[in-house]
């Protein structure tokens, strides 16, 4: 990858969004993670079942992961208004689309880089604290379980195709959907986050190592 400047929360860099829509198109692979599936549940107000089967799916080959369905000749993210254009949950969008164009780079740090993938050409230049946390502070407040999120699936994911598939199933349902939609949220994801991983490693053959 060529050398590419690390932007940190008070960095400024050409950021800019006109609602063209293009970043909602040829998708099928936004990754949600657990508090994702609870935060637009409750905003659609519908059960997290009903989420799970009717706007997502499988991660190809990266379970137990879901990516947001795509639809349409353009494969466009189910969640984009293709009227409007705009994204029908954007007050709690995950973090994926959130900080897009923006790549994460070391999320401790708050540092990033500007993949330059949006298609819109402009000079607007915006500080990126503002870009990430306008929207009802997303970032800021499911950073740390995002981060939790990411390390559990690397610890797991290399491992999942020879984990029984009983065990298989209950940490799905755990991680998914053994959650009080009127307790505290993040809670709950964090508990069976390292419920999880107390499972995953009681139930391994082999060292942790």
């Amino acid at each position: 990858m060529d050398e590419k400047e690390l932007l940190g929360l008070k960095s400024k860099t050409t950021l800019n969004c006109t609602i063209c829509d293009k970043c909602c198109e040829h998708r099928g692979d936004i990754k949600i993670t657990p508090i994702n599936v609870l935060e637009i549940s409750k905003y659609l107000k519908i059960g997290v079942e009903e989420f799970l089967d009717k706007y997502t799916e499988p991660a190809p080959n990266e379970d137990p992961e879901r990516v947001i369905k795509a639809v349409g000749e353009k494969m466009r993210c189910i969640f984009n208004d293709n009227t409007t254009f705009k994204c029908t949950i954007h007050e709690v969008e995950p973090m994926q689309c959130l900080v897009f164009p923006l790549v994460p780079w070391d999320l401790n740090k708050d540092l990033f880089i500007n993949s330059n993938q949006c298609v819109l050409k402009n000079d607007k230049k915006m500080k990126v604290d503002k870009w990430l946390n306008s929207n009802h502070k997303i970032y800021k407040r499911n950073k740390f379980i995002y981060q939790k999120w990411i390390e559990l699936m690397e610890e797991i994911q290399p491992w999942w195709k020879i984990i029984p598939k009983e065990t298989q199933g209950k940490i799905v349902n755990l991680l998914y959907l053994e959650y009080d939609m009127n307790k505290n949220l993040e809670k709950q994801v964090l508990k069976n986050i390292e419920e999880t991983r107390r499972i995953f490693y009681g139930k391994r053959h082999f060292n942790r190592s």
